[in-house]
């Protein structure tokens, strides 16, 4: 499982991510990070339950906190990691300019999903470039 975390100044946002999320122990973390953050214990459960098959992904935002979580369960392949990733972010991107009462349609929306792409790089990285992912001394 890989955790980061960053913060998009331009639009006072923070952004957490929870990628390749495996096993019990893990949905145990997610579930325990989602009631700290203040998530209602159904919408905590609903989400491990969504993360606990795999090729799958969660986001939710906290409008009031203006801050977004992003997830994404264990994938068969480096493809899906990368396509549940971009879904979320996308998900991401839509709850932000809804905030900001931005067209999720406009190039301002466009560039915001490449800022969050930007930051999340490092992470994907290592989860879809299997050379990358060797480097770190685990198995696909």
């Amino acid at each position: 499982m890989i955790q980061t975390g960053f913060y998009i100044g331009n639009r006072d946002w923070w952004i957490m991510a929870t990628l390749d999320i495996k096993g019990r122990e893990n949905l145990n973390e997610v579930y325990q990070a989602l009631l700290a953050c203040g998530c209602p214990n159904d919408e905590a459960q609903k989400a491990c339950m969504v993360l606990s098959k795999k090729n799958s992904g969660y986001t939710l935002t906290d409008f009031d906190g203006q801050y977004s979580l992003i997830f994404a369960s264990e994938t068969d392949t480096p493809e899906d990691m990368f396509d549940t990733i971009v879904h979320e972010i996308k998900h991401t991107v839509e709850h932000i300019s809804s905030f900001y009462d931005v067209d999720p349609k406009s190039e301002e929306a466009a560039y915001l999903q490449g800022e969050i792409s930007k930051y999340l790089f490092p992470a994907i990285a290592l989860l879809v470039c299997p050379k990358c992912h060797n480097k770190k001394g685990e198995e696909r």
